[in-house]
């Protein structure tokens, strides 16, 4: 699928039994986000509830992470909607920005764990040289028609609750015809697809259940890494980062995602 457009609603996934809900939430973050004491937004979220190794690599990357557990505060609920006089209208569709002048974008979609969700972080940009740092060290990298995209996936767990995975995507270069497979036959079908560089290492993975949410942003200062390049906020305020917050609003309880298996 090709990625979901930046300041568009996101397209409205068919009605599924088994698939999972989400609300996705692009949100430009205070300045005093960062700040120690009353004042963070990080005092609300559990960035211990992931692994302190990729907490490392995201921090080497310019991004940070981590989980807002429960019924949002009331710090998270202004975030997501400052003004919320201007709130959507509930009798419209659910796939809708939430007043366009407060500088949110809120949308709603379904998905199941063999179908991820790509969403653009960014438009298009012509050329962009980033700082990135791996298992090998830091490097260097120019990179042309370039777009950021994070690739949203789900997994049910055993035990309860579901696994949810974002991970950033580099998509760049011009489209070019491949040949992919579609659908559970494996009929192949030529599609129009740039060049994708993925980051293993700096896939973030939480164990939500229903009303948790997974947010991710940038550190402040990180211009030319790779978390500049994803949370750059969309207006022309120098140094303004936004976040991705990803809820989990609705999930089947007794969904099969195992093909029948019980």
């Amino acid at each position: 699928d090709q990625p979901l457009p930046v300041g568009s609603p996101l397209r409205m996934a068919d009605a599924s039994p088994d698939g999972l809900r989400f609300q996705i939430s692009w949100a430009t973050l205070p300045p005093d986000a960062e700040m120690d004491g009353q004042a963070s937004l990080w005092r609300y979220v559990q960035e211990e509830r992931l692994d302190e190794g990729l907490r490392a690599q995201l921090r080497r990357n310019g991004l940070r992470a981590g989980v807002v557990g429960g019924a949002p505060p009331r710090e998270i609920s202004r975030l997501l909607n400052p003004r919320p006089e201007l709130a959507r209208d509930e009798t419209e569709t659910s796939v809708a920005l939430v007043g366009g002048s407060t500088g949110v974008k809120q949308q709603e979609l379904t998905i199941r764990p063999d179908d991820p969700a790509l969403v653009n972080a960014s438009e298009v940009v012509p050329e962009t040289s980033l700082l990135l740092t791996g298992p090998r060290g830091p490097w260097g990298e120019t990179f042309h028609r370039v777009q950021a995209v994070y690739r949203v996936g789900v997994e049910e767990l055993a035990g309860g609750g579901q696994r949810v995975a974002i991970a950033p995507e580099l998509h760049f270069g011009e489209p070019r015809m491949k040949f992919v497979a579609s659908g559970a036959a494996g009929i192949t079908r030529s599609k129009p697809l740039r060049e994708e560089r993925s980051f293993p290492e700096l896939r973030i993975e939480a164990s939500l259940v229903v009303g948790e949410m997974l947010m991710v942003t940038s550190l402040p200062g990180s211009e030319s890494r790779l978390g500049g390049f994803f949370h750059r906020a969309d207006d022309e305020v120098s140094g303004a980062r936004k976040a991705i917050l990803v809820r989990l609003v609705q999930a089947p309880p007794e969904a099969d995602f195992s093909g029948g298996r019980r």
